[in-house]
């Protein structure tokens, strides 16, 4: 993990866009990993005085777009994790993002967290983070995170990890 925060702390200075840096941070890996291992990644540029989100993204599960409404929506990026195959092409998807509204980030061992064999899933975090939505984006992460462990009883398998990015209203 430290080559390749290395290298992807340099690959974004010269690959902006995030479908050419994913293009870009492929080719790398695949040159560098062990066989059988590969990293998912999801790629977002925020650019909140225009209100948009652009992403792409490579096997990392999908960021989830909350409106100060409270409707989720999810920013649909797909396609092969990192260190696989070389030569990936990877789509944009670019969304909205109004005052007030979050962008959330996660790792999919919150989606995996189980309690008696059902899963946490995609639902279970829809409604969470609706109704979550009025808080900071430090709170909404920390709300993400005690439901999920709540759910599964503490008796996580899998790493939970969880970022939120808010535009906050004008003042």
């Amino acid at each position: 993990m430290a080559m390749a925060k290395f290298v992807f702390r340099s690959l974004a200075r010269e690959h902006p866009s995030p479908s050419d840096f994913l293009q870009s941070a492929n080719d790398v890996v695949v040159g560098e990993i062990a066989p059988g291992k590969f990293i998912t990644m999801a790629y977002l540029l925020i650019d909140a005085e225009r209100g948009l989100v652009v992403g792409a993204g490579a096997g990392h599960p999908p960021p989830r777009l909350v409106s100060a409404d409270g409707s989720v929506r999810s920013l649909d990026v797909r396609g092969l994790v990192l260190g696989v195959e070389g030569g990936q092409t990877y789509e944009e998807q670019h969304a909205p993002l109004g005052p007030g509204d979050a962008v959330v980030l996660y790792t999919d061992g919150v989606l995996e967290a189980r309690h008696e064999g059902e899963l946490y899933g995609f639902d279970r975090l829809d409604a969470i983070v609706s109704a979550a939505r009025g808080l900071s984006a430090r709170d909404i992460a920390e709300t993400i995170l005690a439901d999920c462990r709540d759910f599964a009883a503490n008796e996580l398998a899998d790493d939970c990890a969880v970022v939120v990015v808010k535009r906050l209203p004008p003042e």
